[in-house]
């Protein structure tokens, strides 16, 4: 049977323009949460809140590397069902308009 309450975490987490913003942004490749911000026009705090409510709901993961600096520092990566539900969304709001 299908786990309705793990299902709904997940459509919480694509229930927010801010959220579907940054699932953009990763999908494009901008995948560090300064330059999220940058590009979504957000402060990097909201990015950072809003990527731990998608960690959270299993939408992306979170990969550790380190900055042009040499320092520790983190990426966000889409899951694989997360990148196929944010095509089949954008695919919709296409159809819809």
């Amino acid at each position: 049977m299908l786990d309705f309450s793990k299902l709904e975490k997940l459509m919480k987490a694509f229930a927010s323009s801010t959220r579907l913003e940054i699932i953009d942004c990763i999908q494009l490749g901008i995948t560090n949460p300064g330059d999220i911000a940058i590009t979504i026009n957000k402060h990097r705090s909201t990015v950072e809140n809003h990527l731990r409510i998608l960690l959270g709901a299993d939408v992306v993961k979170k990969v550790q590397t380190k900055s042009k600096k040499g320092l520790p520092g983190s990426i966000y990566v889409l899951q694989k069902n997360a990148n196929v539900l944010m095509t089949t969304i954008k695919h919709l709001a296409k159809e819809n308009q």
